[in-house]
């Protein structure tokens, strides 16, 4: 016999069987009160549809699945990760792919085994070999190969799913002793005890973290499979809550180092601190699920995102900052026209320029805006020089539409609506000519500014400068003849 072979001997014969459930009961409690006060607390939520309730399971079995694998070493997860995939927020499935093409189908895998143990746990007969053989299959459906320790070193070998082991695994622990699990012709007597331990009276009237406890405990004692044993017991453990709350455990990988100590206090006989681990983790659960669902009528960040980001994109499919673009367009348009007309008119007896002008108060409809930049609007102004000295000025405003559709409206309106005065002797003669608004629509500014929009700005430009210089002309009078004059204007 080699001494590989003498080597496995010993490790078979060193295999400790498993606790009945009886001697496990005898030696074990839960803290029913907190137990109790979690799930009231839980199940007190009457006010939440079926569909949310689902929605927040659901997130919980995500949780469960997707760490089940980072604890064996499978792949790596952190907690933003873990709560990414979970909680399916954006960009969940990029950074899933981002930790590499085997993280996915293995998640899935383990996805579609916590559905088969939600179903196993509606049905009403007790748990079978061949229900736990099947969890394996399912559990491990993404993998074809595991690792194994042989006499050359470590080799990959072909994982046959849903078979117990056709050879041994037992292991050295992470203080480099030696541990031995069911030898291999002894596996399928364990497992046949285990599944009657499970369904006897005293086990089925247990409370679920006794099951859970003891048929994870059981399993991973037995390790009937080549890999996978440790997924197969959290998803079997899960089958017990899943009964009693609707819900799996979840052990996330951050709880690796405390999960792993107290199954190792349970092989010591210890059993009452795997107990307490399995407890804490179910009140986890609850409480993650709760805290789910206290926000289940919230809108998600997402959602308050996107309709924060929704105003800066109006029913035209404008942003907001083509329409202020389109609104200066239009307004140095306005100030380029009144520029040549300026410059046609003016001499030395008459100036005249026009300014961008910053921070207008004027206050538009419902319907419209102020421009996003300080320059909001132009000035324009004309004067005369001595002795026929007067002064006339005009304030445009720029009002943009709210929620732009193509044929809505950017506007110049008269920031100032000044009354200016004549003096008639005692009589105080007011000129007051109301300029009309100038009106764009969207579609004559994009995608380019049409070619009647520049005509019909040209016209305006021309309308409002004769009205201007009417009105300048005659305060220039009234000041050449010694008439006092009073003009109301910024």
């Amino acid at each position: 016999m080699s001494s590989v072979e003498t080597n496995i001997h010993i490790l078979d014969a060193a295999y400790k069987p498993f606790p009945t459930f009886a001697e496990w009961a005898s030696r074990t409690s839960v803290d029913t009160v907190r137990w109790d006060r979690y799930y009231a607390a839980l199940n007190g939520r009457t006010d939440l549809s079926s569909a949310t309730l689902k929605r927040a399971r659901e997130i919980a079995k995500r949780f469960a699945a997707l760490d089940t694998g980072a604890i064996e070493g499978l792949y790596e997860v952190d907690r933003g990760f873990t709560y990414t995939v979970a909680f399916e927020t954006a960009a969940w499935e990029v950074e899933l792919a981002n930790k590499g093409e085997n993280v996915r189908p293995l998640f899935e895998a383990q996805l579609h085994a916590y559905d088969y143990v939600l179903d196993l746990a509606t049905k009403s007969e007790p748990i079978s070999e061949a229900a736990i053989r099947v969890l394996h299959e399912e559990v491990c459906r993404a993998q074809t190969s595991y690792r194994v320790m042989t006499a050359v070193g470590p080799q990959e070998q072909a994982l046959t799913r849903g078979r117990y082991k056709a050879l041994s695994n037992h292991v050295r622990t992470r203080d480099g002793a030696d541990h031995s699990y069911a030898p291999v012709d002894v596996t399928p007597e364990e497992m046949a005890r285990l599944v009657n331990e499970m369904r006897s009276d005293s086990f089925l009237a247990a409370h679920s973290v006794i099951q859970a406890a003891y048929a994870h405990y059981c399993l991973v004692v037995i390790h009937p499979f080549a890999d996978g044993n440790g997924r197969v017991a959290r998803a079997l453990a899960s089958v017990f809550t899943y009964r009693a709350i609707s819900m799996p455990i979840v052990i996330l990988s951050e709880h690796k180092e405390p999960y792993l100590n107290a199954l190792e206090d349970a092989d010591h006989g210890d059993f009452q601190s795997f107990v307490d681990f399995m407890l804490a983790r179910s009140l986890d659960t609850i409480q993650l699920v709760d805290e789910s669902l206290r926000d289940a009528h919230m809108p998600t960040p997402e959602e308050g995102a996107k309709a924060i980001n929704g105003l800066y994109v109006t029913k035209g499919g404008f942003t907001q900052d083509q329409v202020n673009e389109s609104g200066m367009q239009l307004l140095k348009l306005f100030q380029n026209e009144l520029t040549k007309i300026i410059n046609r008119n003016t001499g030395p007896n008459l100036k005249g320029y026009t300014n961008l002008i910053n921070g207008l108060q004027s206050t538009p409809d419902s319907s419209h805006r102020l421009p996003i930049s300080q320059e909001r609007g132009l000035l324009i102004r004309f004067n005369s020089t001595a002795p026929a000295e007067a002064m006339n000025n005009r304030q445009y405003v720029l009002f943009l539409p709210v929620d732009a559709g193509v044929n809505d409206d950017i506007q110049l309106s008269r920031a100032d609506e000044p009354v200016k005065f004549v003096m008639d002797g005692t009589r105080r003669v007011g000129i007051s000519p109301s300029d009309p608004a100038f009106s764009a629509r969207m579609d004559e500014l994009i995608p380019t500014i049409s070619g009647v929009l520049q005509i019909r700005i040209a016209i305006f430009a021309e309308r409002i400068v004769g009205i201007m210089l009417a009105e300048l002309g005659s305060l220039a009078d009234a000041s050449l003849h010694g008439q006092k004059t009073d003009t109301n204007s910024w």
